[in-house]
């Protein structure tokens, strides 16, 4: 038989569903290929999210060179295309996604297979399927405690076993790297620091043992190493979420510790909104607020996208996006408020933003936060709790030690200005681009107007 396994963002050889299904139902006389398709079109505009995904596939296509396996990778612009260049198979593997648009991709791969080749679907990136939990009524949870209480009761699954070596003997394919992908890796301009999986592996291992015991203190404070910072293994699958919650629930007890299950489980709980309640990326969970009267100001979105919006916080939070394609969790709430609420621009725009900008954008995880951070979203943030840029800067930077590093129009400034300096301070950086207490005034009023 000829076995295909289809990678996508699971770029890993252990704790890999598809990789111990296609070993346990593959004989010695089966030949196993390892493919990844290529669309250029989803390459364009190239971010620096892609920047950082095809850096992590070169690196795993040269792991998988040096275990003597390689990866086949077909360019083509539709499924039919995408099926054809497969040619002649029997069985087809790979990790489900059931967040759109990936399931209506892998819909399309299937119907084009025919009723001829096995399909065989995996659940992979998360812990538990979209329907493992619902209300007793059957319903899906729509707000988070009742679904975290359900998950407390169901040990996650463990980590699957992979045979390197038996990989070795069945897997017939060598990298194959056409001139599209070539173009792609030649466009990675960034270098990027601790790739693949063992690298991945080290950071994990760093976080559970050093630093996780502080977790629920340490990950609000963005000048520190507080977070993990695992979320861009997780995104492009050279970590598996099994391997992540075996090590936190191995490690001793500690608040840290139940908060960062706790925030595994906020990535549960988003993933199964996204299945259950489809189009969400393109409107808000509460119907109430559909109707809500947005700013049309280009202007002011512009200088939001550029950290050039007069309040350092946000602005230093924005300059870490764009040059290093991550934002701290923290921050990412705030600016998300602060564009939602401060100026009033629809949260959908900054989702998008995000989306091009983020190096561990999930369409779940990411679309859930907005919506949490605009109110307009299950389990939301009341509308009326509005985040004062200003306090939380002085909360969550005392010394402004993050500031500095992304303001540097501020460095100069004493620990105190440097939040919220005045327009005499501000000599090299912009004035504020709204007013704080007339920009939560109109916000109030707009939530109320739209209920």
């Amino acid at each position: 038989m000829r076995r295909v396994c289809w990678f996508r963002s699971d770029f890993r050889l252990t704790d890999h569903h598809m990789l111990h299904r296609v070993l346990k139902d593959a004989d010695s006389s089966d030949d196993v290929e390892f493919v990844f398709w290529l669309n250029p079109k989803y390459c364009e505009p190239f971010e620096t999210r892609h920047d950082y995904f095809f850096a992590t596939m070169r690196q795993f296509m040269d792991e998988l060179k040096e275990n003597g396996l390689g990866l086949r990778v077909l360019v083509a612009d539709t499924a039919e295309q995408f099926v054809e260049s497969l040619g002649e198979l029997d069985a087809l593997y790979f990790n489900a996604e059931y967040v759109e648009p990936f399931k209506q991709r892998d819909d399309a791969v299937i119907e084009a297979l025919g009723q001829d080749v096995k399909v065989i679907r995996l659940l992979d990136r998360h812990l538990f399927a979209p329907n493992a939990f619902t209300k007793k009524d059957g319903d899906p949870y729509k707000v988070y405690t009742p679904f975290k209480k359900a998950a407390y009761a169901e040990a996650p699954p463990a980590p699957y076993e992979v045979d390197i070596e038996m990989l070795k003997q069945l897997v017939t394919t060598d990298n194959v790297v056409p001139i599209e992908l070539q173009h792609q890796f030649d466009r990675c301009e960034r270098s990027w620091k601790a790739l693949g999986e063992a690298a991945a592996k080290r950071r994990l291992h760093d976080f559970v043992n050093n630093r996780i015991d502080a977790y629920d203190v340490d990950r609000d404070i963005p000048a520190i190493a507080g977070t993990s910072r695992l979320s861009p293994y997780l995104r492009t699958g050279v970590l598996s979420i099994r391997t992540v919650a075996e090590a936190v629930r191995s490690a001793p007890k500690s608040s840290g510790r139940d908060t960062y299950y706790d925030e595994l489980l906020w990535r549960e709980f988003y993933y199964m909104i996204m299945v259950q309640f489809p189009g969400l990326k393109d409107r808000p969970f509460n119907d109430k607020y559909k109707h809500l009267d947005w700013e049309n100001d280009e202007e002011n979105f512009k200088a939001w996208c550029d950290g050039k919006t007069g309040y350092p916080i946000v602005d230093a939070a924005m300059r870490q996006l764009n040059e290093t394609g991550w934002m701290h969790n923290r921050l990412r709430m705030i600016v998300a408020s602060f564009l939602s609420k401060h100026l009033m621009i629809d949260w959908r725009k900054g989702e998008r933003y995000f989306e091009q900008k983020l190096i561990d954008y999930e369409a779940a995880s990411n679309i859930g936060g907005w919506q949490w951070a605009a109110s307009v979203g299950t389990d939301a943030v009341p509308y009326f709790r509005i985040f004062n840029p200003t306090t939380q800067s002085e909360k969550f930077d005392r010394d402004g030690t993050f500031i500095r590093k992304y303001v540097p129009e501020l460095a100069d400034l004493d620990k105190k200005a440097i939040h919220f300096p005045g327009l005499a301070e501000r000599d090299g950086y912009v004035d504020p681009i709204v007013d704080h207490k007339e920009a939560r005034a109109r916000a109030l009023e707009r939530f109320k107007q739209a209920q």
